[in-house]
This record gives C-alpha cells, sequence and structure tokens, in this order.
C-alpha cells in the first residue's frame, strides 16, 4: 500500500464506511481488526490478481496493468487498483466502439470537466475490481470502483467513464458506469469519511442484518449494545424534568 500522506485515506475505507460506520470506525480509529472466512478470501484472492510490485502486461483488450498505485489529492485518498485495462481508442481496435469508449455522453462530461476538451486520448483507462463473492444489494463496490477511476482522472487527466466489477465465484465480470449520480455519491462518502475520522467518535452500533458476516461481530457486540443503549434511554426518559407547577 502507498504511505499515507496527513488525512490521506485508502479507497477501501468507502466500502467500510458504507457497509457501516461503526465498523470504518473501530478499523480506522480504534484500530481493531479481526480476520474471518470471507476477509481471509478477499485477501488471497487480491493477492492473486495484482500481488507486489506493480506488474505490467499486454491482454487482449491492450495493456494492462496491474497493482497500480492510486492517489487522488482532491479527495484525499489512496489505494491501489486491481488491475487497469488500457484500452486502445482506435476504430475497430476492439471490435466494439462502446466498449471502449464506454458511455459516450459520460466521456464528454467528464473530459470538460477535466480541461481535455473531446479530443481523444491514446488510451483509456478501465479499472477492475475483483470481489469474492456475488453482487451485493448495496452499491458500496460500485462506490470503491468510481473512487478508483476519478484518482485515475485526477493523475492522468484523462476521463475514465467505466470500469468493471470481477465476481470471483460466478467469474462474472459486471460492467460499472461512472455517471454523475454515482460520482457524486462517491465524492460525498468521501467528505463522509473524512468527517467521520477528524470527528474521532465511534459511532454507537446500529443491528442490521449484514451485521451477520461481519468480522468484527463479537467485538462490536451489537445487538448487546444496542440493548444496553436503549435500556440508558429509557432510564434517562424516566428522570427528565418537567416544568415546575
Amino acid at each position: 500500500m502507498p504511505e499515507l500522506d496527513d488525512d490521506f485515506e485508502p479507497i477501501r475505507a468507502l466500502n467500510d464506511l458504507l457497509f457501516c460506520e461503526r465498523r470504518c470506525a473501530l478499523h480506522r480509529l480504534e484500530q481493531i481488526w479481526e480476520e474471518n472466512r470471507y476477509t481471509l478470501e478477499g485477501t488471497a484472492a487480491h493477492g492473486k490478481v495484482h500481488g507486489d510490485p506493480t506488474r505490467e502486461e499486454l491482454g487482449a483488450a491492450g495493456r494492462i496493468v496491474r497493482g497500480l498505485r492510486l492517489r487522488s489529492a482532491r479527495l484525499k485518498l489512496v489505494g491501489v487498483a486491481d488491475l487497469v485495462e488500457f484500452r486502445p481508442n482506435v476504430a475497430g481496435a476492439s471490435g466494439d466502439r462502446e466498449q471502449v469508449t464506454g458511455d459516450r455522453e459520460t466521456t464528454e462530461t467528464s473530459n470538460q470537466q477535466l480541461g481535455t476538451g473531446n479530443s481523444q486520448p491514446a488510451e483509456t483507462p478501465y479499472p477492475i475490481e475483483y470481489k469474492r463473492g456475488r453482487r451485493r444489494k448495496w452499491d458500496n463496490d460500485d462506490v470503491q470502483l468510481c473512487a478508483q477511476a476519478l484518482c485515475l482522472e485526477e493523475m492522468l487527466g484523462i476521463a475514465v467513464p467505466a470500469g468493471a466489477i470481477f465476481h470471483i465465484k460466478s467469474r462474472r465480470r459486471r460492467e460499472v458506469f461512472f455517471d454523475a449520480r454515482l460520482r457524486s455519491k462517491t465524492e460525498a462518502t468521501a467528505r463522509r469519511l473524512h468527517e467521520l475520522l477528524a470527528a474521532g467518535v465511534t459511532p454507537p452500533p446500529v443491528v442490521k442484518p449484514r451485521c451477520q458476516g461481519c468480522s468484527l461481530r463479537e467485538l462490536c457486540m451489537p445487538e448487546a449494545l444496542a440493548e444496553t443503549r436503549r435500556a440508558g434511554q429509557y432510564v434517562e426518559s424516566l428522570y427528565v424534568l418537567g416544568e415546575e407547577p
């Protein structure tokens, strides 16, 4: 991993935050980490994809870079991309023009934001994030991938309109377009991450179905602490002073 500069945080913390703010704070503020089957499988899968150090090779879709280090001064994020395809922007090079350029409207908007006009660069980066399981019901994986794209845009000055999540168990690639909604959510999540960590306070537990598979469940004790908190609030309510008669 790249060294963290000042208040820079890892891109993967965005995924953690959207999964559970308390879990993110336990990881980042209290330095609590506990492995389980899912975290171990995820670590092993990522190790197979990019390893260390950064590696470059030539693939069917163009140049491929594994373990590419990422950084955004604007979002104060750093990370490592599992894999980035640099797809050549030559008509007919890939057999499918839309696969190369992604969503045309998103590309043009991104080029305008980056100040690159509508000129086509030689290559278009296409980040791919590897995930061990099937697609989740929430979009934290998409936000993590979008943050990688925003880093690439800032680093290279090139619009990155799309990428993909590769689900290892099903061996299927799911394409993700970085539209305005997803970009906005990613930037808002980055701001929330920095706010949470700057406050230095671990949020109280909120019991959700996703707690079942969390590696920190035994240490977090969401059910017990949530019940204790409710009992405390009830006791406090009994002693609220009313107005004098």
